[in-house]
């Protein structure tokens, strides 16, 4: 079944790139150089599929994200360059902070696979960030977990991604690049969508769960 789902991400992901006129048919083989970077959790990573079944291996031993992935599957559609920023576990604010932290270039062109807003981060004073442990989620059975989930409230998160989902959008739209937001679950963050938040090249016919 991921693999299917995987599937159904890229074709998705394609069709609304083509739907922006990011890239057209005729200029697929001009952009072979151009990169398509990608952000987001362990949808975009491709965790579970058959050459990224143990995530946490991979990263041990320094392996990249699946090549089964709908992200890779995308670019060699698109004759493009995959830049794969995505990590298993990560919640909004995560994503929001490595797009902050890329170093884009002009002619990129950028998905952004929001995750579930049930899940949250921790900045420490190391330098070694992120560590998983830094990383909160209903997955984890820790006393750090347990605390986070006493004082958890659905509406505060979903609000909270909505404005780390402005801000990158806000972010990318100064720097000039072409991008896409595509939720994996627009039905979790639809169903708490702010009035005054406006989020440019959103596409919501993603994964429903």
């Amino acid at each position: 079944w991921r693999l299917r789902l995987q599937d159904i991400c890229a074709r998705v992901a394609r069709a609304c790139v083509r739907k922006m006129f990011l890239v057209s048919r005729t200029t697929m083989g001009r952009k072979s150089m151009q990169r398509l970077i990608t952000f987001g959790c362990s949808y975009t990573y491709g965790t579970g599929l058959e050459d990224c079944k143990n995530w946490f291996f991979n990263q041990f031993h320094h392996l990249k994200p699946s090549k089964l992935g709908w992200a890779q599957t995308l670019a060699n559609k698109l004759e493009m360059e995959l830049v794969n920023k995505s990590f298993p576990g990560s919640s909004n604010m995560e994503i929001l902070y490595t797009i902050l932290k890329f170093d884009f270039k002009k002619d990129d062109t950028v998905i952004i696979m929001w995750s579930h807003f049930i899940r949250d981060m921790l900045f420490n004073n190391q330098n070694k960030f992120p560590l998983f442990r830094d990383r909160l989620g209903p997955w984890n059975k820790t006393h750090q977990e347990r605390k986070w989930v006493e004082f958890l409230d659905e509406k505060d998160y979903a609000m909270k991604s909505w404005f780390n989902i402005q801000h990158a959008d806000l972010h990318l739209n100064k720097l000039g690049v072409r991008y896409i937001h595509y939720p994996a679950t627009p039905n979790e963050l639809e169903s708490h969508k702010i009035d005054f938040i406006n989020v440019s090249n959103w596409h919501n016919d993603g994964i429903t769960i």
